[in-house]
């Protein structure tokens, strides 16, 4: 396991922020160790590597430091297509079976680069499973990945007899099993074939978004 962060992540870029104000460059290494008032270089080092990684900076040489986002600043957002049609018996990501874009955080909508489409959740087939901390229950929309290839022990839309449906995808021994994991027990589980293709697999929940999140949205 790495160090834990002496501080917040939030606080360096504020200190990061307040420099690059006053003096109009950003700070040295050196110069960002004292701000901190921590004794390594190293230390400041690994701010920056942190602050890297989470997208908030970039880093160009010994001064060169462009913040990707700034203190106090609304976050940055991407759109994704809410998907509601399902078109020759597919899940089709086009123009056409696009119902509204609606502006996600980029810190949810990961993987970043990644072709994300959101879905509603009907009906009670999956209610029992967890994604984090919450339930898929009937009226939220789920955010998907797109992707062909089913991941074992991960939840994916695929579609099955012409019908979008989300099911807990587990790999049996030369086939797989779609299994719904409800509180109504007449749901069935489905058996396919190797090489069964997927539409995507879920991310993230945006909990009674259906309800919240109007289809007139843009």
């Amino acid at each position: 396991m790495g160090r834990k962060p002496l501080f917040d992540q939030a606080h360096v870029l504020d200190v990061l922020h307040d420099w690059i104000v006053k003096h109009g460059e950003p700070p040295t290494i050196e110069e960002l160790a004292r701000l901190l008032k921590v004794k390594s270089t190293r230390t400041a080092q690994r701010y920056l590597r942190l602050l890297e990684e989470d997208g908030s900076l970039e880093r160009r040489g010994s001064r060169g430091v462009l913040l990707h986002r700034v203190p106090g600043q609304t976050e940055e957002t991407v759109s994704v297509p809410l998907i509601g049609t399902i078109a020759a018996g597919a899940m089709m990501v086009a123009d056409q079976n696009i119902e509204a874009w609606i502006r996600l955080p980029k810190t949810l909508a990961k993987p970043a680069g990644g072709k994300l489409f959101l879905l509603r959740v009907r009906g009670n087939s999956m209610n029992l499973a967890m994604l984090g901390k919450e339930h898929i229950e009937s009226g939220d929309l789920v955010l998907v990945k797109q992707q062909a290839t089913p991941e074992a022990g991960k939840v994916v839309v695929a579609t099955v007899d012409g019908e979008a449906t989300l099911k807990r995808y587990v790999q049996g021994p030369g086939y797989g099993i779609l299994k719904p994991e409800s509180t109504e027990k007449h749901h069935q589980q489905v058996v396919v074939r190797p090489g069964f293709k997927i539409n995507g697999v879920v991310q993230a929940i945006l909990k009674r978004g259906s309800e919240l999140l109007s289809s007139e949205a843009q």
